[in-house]
């Protein structure tokens, strides 16, 4: 008798006719994440000592309100089990969009979704370390400024009882939770930047996604933010240098959808750099004659 497939490695019909979808949102949610977690980073930079001496604290405990606001960033990034947060949700969608049994065919894949659960992880420990300077560092930070004594009493007027400082060394367990947070938030940036650059190096094999095509056009000023490229020059790479074709592909997309201005528009990106584009040389035509008649098209459009 053959065992049954557990159901967490058979595949998942409905998801993979829409994988297309899940892809650009898997690429997407990470712009949103990685622009979420620079965010967070500028605060940290405020946090920290730009001119540490030999075994000082890697952090600034007092500095305003900052701490408090890079705890309530990573919050709303992760979340909590009974309600995740988009950093979260990511890790769960890479896990389907890539999933372990597609390792052998899709390396590339299977390896961002390993960068993003990464990320995830140190984020979850990142966390909490935050919330305990937070929540205990001041307290510390004074009691390193005050030191607290155990109250006399005739057994310590008798024996030479420590000072309660000296027992428990909450400055200790205070610094290393700043060093934690030092290494983990470069951690983090370090494994953003792995991730971006795995995407980049994966696009080619993604240029069959329409979808992943409009988001790149729609991001644009990201994509060049997060890789330093034109988009002509990725659609030259992605399309073996033929970069109009990137422009088409995403003007079909349009088209299929009735977004005739849009489509029009990539037509026009086409030309821009491919004068003789058979494709969008006709398609400019057909468009141009569709707006033309329905101004109403344009409302909203532009």
């Amino acid at each position: 008798m053959k065992r049954k497939k557990s159901s967490s490695v058979l595949p998942n019909k409905w998801f993979d006719k829409r994988r297309d979808f899940f892809v650009r949102k898997a690429i997407d949610d990470f712009f949103s994440m990685n622009c979420s977690f620079q965010d967070v980073y500028a605060i940290y930079l405020k946090c920290r000592d730009p001119y540490p001496l030999a075994g000082s604290d890697p952090l600034i405990i007092c500095s305003g309100n900052n701490m408090a606001r890079i705890w309530d960033r990573l919050m709303q990034m992760v979340g909590s089990e009974n309600n995740k947060g988009p950093l979260w949700c990511l890790k769960d969608l890479c896990h389907l969009v890539w999933p372990e049994r597609t390792y052998d065919r899709d390396r590339s894949g299977s390896l961002v979704d390993w960068l993003v659960g990464s990320i995830f992880h140190e984020a979850m420990k990142l966390k909490e370390n935050v919330y305990l300077l937070n929540r205990y560092g001041s307290a510390a930070h004074k009691m390193k400024e005050h030191p607290v004594d155990i109250p006399m009493t005739a057994l310590s007027a008798r024996a030479n009882v420590p000072r309660l400082e000296n027992m428990i060394d909450v400055q200790g367990v205070i610094n290393r939770a700043m060093a934690d947070v030092v290494k983990q938030m470069e951690q983090i940036a370090f494994l953003f930047n792995l991730t971006c650059y795995m995407l980049r190096i994966i696009l080619p094999v993604l240029a069959e996604n329409a979808l992943v095509v409009r988001l790149l056009i729609e991001r644009e000023e990201l994509v060049h933010r997060f890789w330093g490229e034109k988009l002509e020059d990725i659609f030259n790479d992605m399309y073996c240098g033929d970069a109009a074709e990137g422009f088409c592909r995403a003007g079909r997309s349009y088209l299929n959808g009735q977004w005739f201005f849009r489509a029009l528009q990539m037509y026009k990106r086409a030309l821009n750099v491919n004068p003789t584009c058979d494709e969008a040389i006709t398609r400019m035509v057909q468009l141009q004659q569709i707006v033309s008649e329905n101004k109403e098209l344009l409302v909203g459009a532009a």
